[in-house]
């Protein structure tokens, strides 16, 4: 992760800025550590900035030549201060001087944020590190993208989604095959029946075959009723055939393609989940694969088929008469026109419908999982005029994209018919010609093949809307799965079937994101079998330390060492096999309380789901219930209490057996008598193993072997409990006080209330 402190060794290029012929003598002929690029200007418009980083000073340079300096011996803090619309780096001097060094707009917050943090580690003599920042805000041609690191529709070629595509189709290449041969029978079929209608109009019906000679006539009327029909019924079966196929093979690859993003979504790190709404992730695998499997199933075929009809009967017209197939092939290259120019308008706006459906997903989901704040609230009608307010805002998009599409369909049905009137003016006064040899069976030959070849220019805006929303919607779909997931076995891992449990924390820092540090260079070890109590205030860095342990996120710096080894060279899926984690709120599944309690082991015995239950005070609940062990919890564990389900998930953890242990505020929110059955069942799962604690109630870390307290991302007391009780003036001693001074208003209050 630590990478050298030379601007050209660094591979991105938001940290490899060029800085204009006027601007370097600014630099005094040091080389820079890193030049950043920046979009607002001191005075606050709009323009091109730098900031500058150079061993002895930290630059803050415009287009004007405007110009901020400060020395590194005199930087006492740097941070970033977020404004309305943008935000700028501060620099507080040993002077106690605030100087803004740079402005830029609110895309760039994560690339200056990580400015902030490496001018920070240059002036505290600490290793700089380079952040791997999240991608881009802008795309290749400067437009701010919906999601960092995303891409613009405008930079990805539509072949090159298509090429991604058919990567998935692959598989199915034999059925795809199959489907286009049986669609081309069926084309044939089609193309081929005009042409029998015009030898019984020719051949046939004319006054003087029936005169002569009947009964030839009526056979061979009867040897073209019979080749028609059978056209029919070549028609029916290839095209069933086909259907049955293209169904088959749509909804495969779309079933595909929502087990693939449900596998990269469980693997994709939480800092990324963190970033994103679950409506919005929802909306990708449901409403996004269903814009594709509605394009797979009938946009795709109808682009196949019309244009086959298209190209063959464009030969046909012209073998019937070139001079009237001109006249259909005239308004063409408008419709063609038209559509390029359409396909235009539209992608911006389906990107828009694709945002506004995501934002109603997110306010809908909101407003059924949070159902019970909002009754409470007494906030009903707020959160139906927030609904109405984006569902009007959906509906705005959606009326503007069916408008343009509406208007557009018009306007080609007017050139096509155009067209139309062309051939009757032009082919009736050909058949009327004595001189020319275009009979009334060429004409309506010609009108049904007319037909049929407009036929795929009036399908061309369906496909246009359908391929539009596909493309999207891939865009949309590749978007998640491109991003990079979690790193499970790194080359070298090693397994680590089980652990011994001692844990070693070595000069660990660590942000999440916009580089705003969290935890500050902390060091301590725990021991196999050691119970750490985790002690401070909110936001202190408690759970950050507990996310790092079960290597939710990796640290920036230092190291954090499991049985002496780095965290991140053991494979992920065996170390989070050696943690059971007891959350304030666990969640459970939609199952039975069966289920959940044996979820990390499902192949263990009933025996032995029992025997973890009662260890966990769980078993005399559940057999309480009706379905016993077979209850189904609801969504979540709706139907359960606050304290059932701590207990159905300390069971969980004793269960699954592992060597150590996290408990995160495990009997917060419950009554005292719930946490005593709680306490006692944390009793029977910490023996023997290594447990990290954090308690809303401090008492109850009475019986850790030794307390870390946490402020500020650092460790400012460690010890026993009584030790640090000792300690007049310290921390612990204090928050302890505090909370003691705190229960008892609390049960003054009670008390009065009760009078």
């Amino acid at each position: 992760m630590e990478k050298s402190q030379t601007v050209n060794d660094v591979n991105d290029a938001r940290f490899n800025a060029v800085l204009p012929d006027s601007l370097v003598s600014e630099l005094s002929g040091e080389t820079p550590i890193f030049v950043m690029e920046g979009d607002v200007k001191a005075d606050g418009t709009f323009g091109q900035s730098f900031l500058v980083l150079t061993p002895t000073r930290v630059l803050g340079l415009d287009s004007d030549e405007s110009s901020v300096i400060v020395p590194v011996e005199d930087i006492k803090s740097v941070s970033t201060d977020e404004l309305f619309g943008g935000a700028r780096i501060v620099v507080e001097t040993i002077n106690g001087i605030k100087v803004a060094l740079i402005h830029y707009s609110r895309n760039l917050i994560s690339e200056f944020a990580a400015a902030a943090r490496i001018i920070e580690d240059h002036s505290e003599e600490r290793p700089v590190i380079f952040p791997d920042l999240d991608g881009s805000a802008f795309s290749e041609s400067g437009i701010p993208l919906e999601e960092r690191g995303g891409r613009s529709p405008l930079d990805m070629p539509r072949w090159k989604i298509v090429n991604r595509m058919w990567q998935y189709m692959i598989p199915y290449k034999g059925r795809l095959f199959a489907l286009m041969l049986l669609t081309t029978v069926s084309v044939l079929a089609q193309v081929y029946t005009p042409l029998l209608t015009k030898q019984i109009v020719d051949n046939i019906l004319k006054q003087g075959d029936f005169a002569n000679s009947v009964e030839p006539a009526g056979n061979r009327i009867n040897l073209y009723v019979a080749l028609i029909a059978i056209m029919f019924v070549v028609i029916f079966l290839s095209r069933t055939a086909a259907n049955l196929l293209k169904v088959w093979v749509g909804g495969r690859l779309i079933a595909d393609f929502r087990a693939a993003l449900h596998q990269q979504m469980q693997r994709l790190t939480m800092s990324y989940h963190n970033q994103k709404e679950s409506g919005q992730l929802i909306g990708r695998v449901m409403n996004d694969t269903a814009e594709l499997h509605h394009f797979l199933i009938e946009g795709a075929p109808y682009l196949f088929i019309n244009l086959l009809m298209f190209v063959g009967i464009g030969g046909i017209l012209l073998w019937l008469h070139p001079v009237l197939a001109i006249c259909v092939f005239l308004p063409v290259p408008f419709l063609l026109g038209g559509g390029a120019w359409f396909w235009k308008k539209l992608v911006p706006l389906f990107h828009k419908r694709g945002n506004r459906t995501n934002v109603l997903y997110s306010v809908l989901g909101e407003s059924v999982h949070g159902v019970k704040a909002v009754k409470a609230l007494g906030q009903e009608s707020r959160r139906h005029r927030l609904f109405t307010k984006n569902n009007n805002s959906l509906f705005g998009v959606n009326y503007q994209l069916d408008g343009t599409f509406a208007k557009f369909f018009e306007v080609m049905a007017l050139f096509m018919g155009v067209g139309t009137v062309s051939v009757w003016y032009f082919g009736s006064h050909s058949i009327l010609d004595p001189d020319s040899d275009f009979t009334f069976g060429h004409l309506i030959a010609f009108i049904s093949y007319m037909a049929m070849f407009y036929g795929p220019l009036q399908w061309f805006t369906a496909v246009v809307n359908w391929s539009t929303h596909a493309i999207t919607a891939s865009e949309r779909i590749f978007q998640v799965l491109d991003q990079e997931p979690e790193t499970y076995d790194r080359e070298g891992a090693i397994s680590l079937p089980r652990a011994k449990g001692e844990i070693r924390f070595e000069n660990v820092r660590f942000s999440y994101n916009r580089g705003k540090e969290i935890i500050k260079g902390i060091t301590f070890d725990i021991k196999p079998g050691e119970m750490i109590g985790l002690v401070g205030k909110s936001g202190a860095g408690k759970s950050t330390i507990i996310n790092l342990v079960c290597r939710f996120y990796d640290v920036d710096s230092g190291a954090l060492k499991i049985d002496g080894n780095d965290i991140r060279d053991i494979k992920l899926e065996d170390w989070r096999r050696n943690i059971g984690i007891v959350m304030q709120d666990p969640f459970l599944f939609s199952g039975t309380i069966s289920e959940n309690i044996s979820y990390g082991n499902p192949d263990v015995d009933f025996d032995e789901i029992v025997r973890a239950a009662r260890a966990a005070h769980a078993h005399d609940f559940i057999l309480d219930k009706e379905e016993g062990y077979d209850t189904v919890v609801g969504e979540g564990g709706v139907d359960l209490s606050g304290g059932e389900k701590q207990r159905i998930a300390i069971a969980r953890a004793i269960l699954n057996d592992p060597p150590i242990l996290i408990l995160d505020e495990a009997t917060s929110a419950v009554d005292s008598e719930t946490e005593k059955a709680i306490q006692e069942a944390i009793g029977n799962l910490v023996k023997g193993r290594t447990t990290i604690a954090i308690a809303h109630r401090l008492a109850t870390l009475r019986n850790a072997s030794r307390l870390i307290v946490i402020e500020n991302g650092s460790i400012i007391e460690h010890g026993t409990h009584e030790e640090l009780m000792a300690r007049e003036e310290g921390h612990f001693a204090k928050l302890v006080e505090l909370q003691a001074e705190n229960n008892r208003m609390r049960s003054t209050q009670v008390a009065y209330s009760v009078d």
